[in-house]
């Protein structure tokens, strides 16, 4: 797992493999929750259901999850300049924490995305 920051600030996390177990990617306190699980054979996890809870919060968060192709990010500090470029291909992850990206697509591909909701239109454009 990689952190990647940008003046002080946690920018993205990047995930290009997993270890054994339930590792959690973000801190509890985000407002994305996001854990990596990686298990063997036989291993259950016990049927369980959650309690509804009011959950407030004021920023957004998303991850990306490459199933198949390669992409680049631009990613973008709270100042909207470009710090960083990243690349991701099939099994790989990144969480946006912070500031600003741009996903190009490099070959035919295929994401997941999830973000906390609900869905509110938002979105600011950086000028380049």
């Amino acid at each position: 797992m990689e952190k990647i920051t940008h003046k002080n600030t946690l920018i993205a996390i990047r995930l290009k493999r997993l270890k054994y177990g339930a590792n959690p990617l973000t801190e509890p306190n985000e407002s994305l929750q996001v854990l990596a699980h990686k298990r063997q054979a036989g291993k259950k996890t016990p049927a369980h259901f959650h309690l509804p809870r009011r959950r407030v919060t004021q920023t957004l968060q998303e991850c990306l999850v490459v199933i198949k192709g390669k992409i680049k990010i631009d990613l973008y500090g709270t100042h909207k300049k470009k710090f960083k470029s990243i690349y991701l291909t099939s099994g790989d992850v990144v969480i946006f924490m912070g500031g600003g990206h741009a996903v190009h697509i490099l070959e035919d591909t295929e994401i997941i995305e999830v973000k906390n909701g609900p869905f509110v239109e938002d979105k600011v454009m950086i000028e380049l």
